[in-house]
């Protein structure tokens, strides 16, 4: 049943949301994509339309959006911090009873708006983040003004200061987007390292407050494994069985969310890593928490129909570790949804 005309969406809700994740881990490529994936939703899933609400987060849309469309690369990773706000506008199913006692679907139309902070995933670095990181000069203005005008910059910010940034945002956020990347995880067994020391600073903060009570971090958790897209990840996904495929073309892979959860632990069940830990120190510091299987960029399609044996979507183009491009169309897969499932349980568990 479609929403009759006359219906708005009621005034937007404000999550304020953490990604959370290691350099590499694609943070900023899932931010990109975001815009991307609301515009690829299938037909008949709800529509969602993406929008900056200040010009740095419009400006980084129109630009992140051209390179992954038009100029086939991937935005520059996070080299300062970034605060950002979007608003998404949508439509949720809602299961209701008709006058005659009968359930019924309809298409409830809703809105909130994303306020993120992006930092350089070398601040969660255990060893080096947080008292190595050059103090940050930040800019005001355009490229336009002249250097060393007076207000150009403002004081540096000390990495005392970083820090406190960081934990400030992630102690107010009413939800965490926690990137796990397990192509990188694979060969630099480091998830643990940038998972432990922001855990550890988050959860002195949290429970040294005088009215917490709680014996869990209050932030709800959705725990993404990226780079789906890998043939080493799909290989393993699709050799362990947890793989379906879309009922319309192009017949995307997908990992049901419901067994992303025992995906996610596989991976994690390294023997040379101390990876187990960043699974089982989730569960054990949030209660509330969901798995998606995710890619920012999809897989490569050919006549509009997934195939195994060409599914990479990059393709080397010249030398060094920037020498690549995106080789096809984007397709996210289950990048939006994160966002869908925070909005949906944060919303009944705020005052």
């Amino acid at each position: 049943m479609t929403t009759p005309q006359n219906n708005r969406p009621a005034p937007p809700t404000q999550l304020r949301l953490g990604l959370w994740g290691p350099p590499g881990s694609g943070k900023t490529t899932y931010l990109a994509a975001l815009k991307l994936a609301t515009m690829r939703r299938a037909e008949g899933v709800g529509n969602w339309i993406m929008n900056g609400l200040d010009e740095e987060s419009t400006k980084f849309l129109e630009q992140s959006t051209d390179m992954l469309t038009h100029q086939r690369t991937f935005p520059t990773a996070t080299t300062t911090d970034k605060s950002m706000l979007f608003r998404f506008t949508g439509e949720r199913e809602v299961v209701r009873r008709n006058r005659f006692g009968r359930k019924i679907v309809e298409m409830e139309p809703i809105s909130f708006e994303l306020d993120v902070l992006d930092v350089p995933g070398g601040r969660y670095d255990s060893d080096r983040s947080l008292r190595q990181v050059p103090s940050q000069q930040i800019q005001f203005g355009g490229e336009d003004d002249v250097a060393g005008a007076p207000g150009k910059y403002a004081e540096p910010m000390s990495s005392v200061e970083q820090e406190n940034q960081l934990l400030d945002h992630l102690q107010m956020c009413h939800g965490i987007v926690y990137l796990f990347d397990p192509e990188r995880d694979s060969t630099e067994h480091d998830a643990f390292r940038y998972f432990h020391p922001v855990l550890d600073k988050l959860t002195e903060r949290v429970m040294g407050q005088v009215h917490f009570n709680g014996t869990r971090l209050p932030q709800h958790v959705a725990v993404c494994v990226t780079k789906f897209d890998q043939p080493n990840i799909y290989r393993q996904a699709h050799l362990k069985g947890y793989t379906l495929m879309d009922r319309e073309p192009p017949y995307l892979p997908r990992v049901p969310n419901d067994s992303a959860a025992e995906f996610f632990e596989l991976l994690c069940a390294d023997p040379l890593s101390n990876t187990d830990l960043v699974e089982k120190g989730l569960r054990q510091y949030f209660s509330t928490l969901n798995y998606f299987i995710t890619s920012s960029i999809g897989f490569y399609v050919s006549g509009n129909r997934f195939r195994a044996q060409d599914s990479l979507n990059v393709e080397r183009v010249s030398a060094g570790p920037d020498g690549f491009r995106i080789k096809g169309r984007v397709y996210p897969i289950n990048v939006l949804e994160p966002l869908l499932w925070l909005y949906q349980s944060i919303l009944p568990a705020r005052p």
